[in-house]
């Protein structure tokens, strides 16, 4: 535990290893991760921005759809 974390102006803050150019305090979350999906939904649900949070749940909903598709 701790790996991710850095201290700013004596404050915790995520650091992420795998992108270290983001700013620290931000996460990339990807559409192609099942997991991440579940966040973006609630984000997209709850977004203040409604613009971008109907985008993103429109871009999960085709997602699922052509993943039924599939089978």
């Amino acid at each position: 535990m701790g790996h991710h974390i850095i201290i700013v102006g004596g404050r915790k803050v995520f650091q992420s290893d795998k992108y270290p150019d983001l700013p620290p305090g931000k996460i990339v979350l990807s559409f192609k991760d099942p997991v991440a999906r579940r966040m973006l939904k609630f984000y997209g649900m709850f977004c203040p921005d409604r613009a971008l949070g109907e985008d993103i749940v429109e871009v999960l909903d085709d997602i699922k759809q052509h993943e039924h598709e599939k089978v």
